[in-house]
């Protein structure tokens, strides 16, 4: 098992990729939180972990906190991100 740390810059819609998304745009979510990251992962099935109080070293002005979740050896990053994405907006 593989950890992965999930900023909500990575799926932001309204961020550049020089900023952090790291999903195509029109994948991105409007404003995302942690707590929505969190309740994505959770009906897929993952058993996430919230972290609330950090900044994301690009934005380290903005305390928006990450999700931590253990994942099998195989699955991507990107993957992952992609079906929080669709998962976030249901």
């Amino acid at each position: 098992m593989k950890e992965i740390v999930i900023w909500p810059v990575y799926i932001d819609r309204d961020s550049s990729r020089r900023e952090g998304r790291q999903v195509p745009r029109d994948l991105g979510v409007k404003n995302p939180n942690v707590k929505n990251i969190y309740r994505a992962l959770k009906k897929m099935g993952y058993s996430p972990e919230m972290i609330r109080d950090k900044c994301y070293p690009r934005r380290h002005w903005e305390i928006s906190g990450y999700v931590k979740v253990k994942v099998e050896e195989g699955t991507s990053k990107l993957e992952l991100l992609k079906e929080v994405c669709k998962n976030y907006r249901k």
